[in-house]
């Protein structure tokens, strides 16, 4: 009986292990701060205070982001739909995160195409 629970215990221990080692990736929030350019061809710029600005089409568009493991949401403000002014929730997946480079696919995209930022 004590072998069989022994080895039960044993059991349970490793699938713990196991599943705690699954969790998402952590980045740090700081490689984020500064001016990137983006292979969607717009550029952005992560400010510490969890402000920015993103730059597409000679239009510029403040937002507020969020880092959560690897899930990094922005909350762009100002996108025109007819003649009504919306605010776009976009949730980026990151792949890859250093000082000069970050890899990451918008969640929505079941393509998962991944788009690469360059820190300028």
């Amino acid at each position: 009986m004590r072998k069989t629970l022994f080895r039960l215990s044993l059991v349970l221990a490793t699938v713990l292990v196991l599943f705690a080692s699954c969790g998402k990736d952590e980045y740090d929030e700081d490689l984020l701060i500064g001016s990137w350019s983006a292979t969607d061809n717009a550029s952005y710029v992560f400010h510490q205070d969890h402000t920015g600005q993103r730059t597409k089409d000679g239009r510029t568009l403040p937002f507020t982001w969020s880092l959560d493991g690897d899930e990094l949401e922005l909350e762009i403000e100002g996108y025109e739909v007819g003649e009504s002014s919306i605010t776009v929730f976009s949730v980026y997946i990151i792949e890859e995160l250093n000082e000069t480079r970050m890899e990451a696919y918008d969640k929505e995209d079941s393509s998962k195409t991944i788009i690469v930022f360059t820190k300028k």
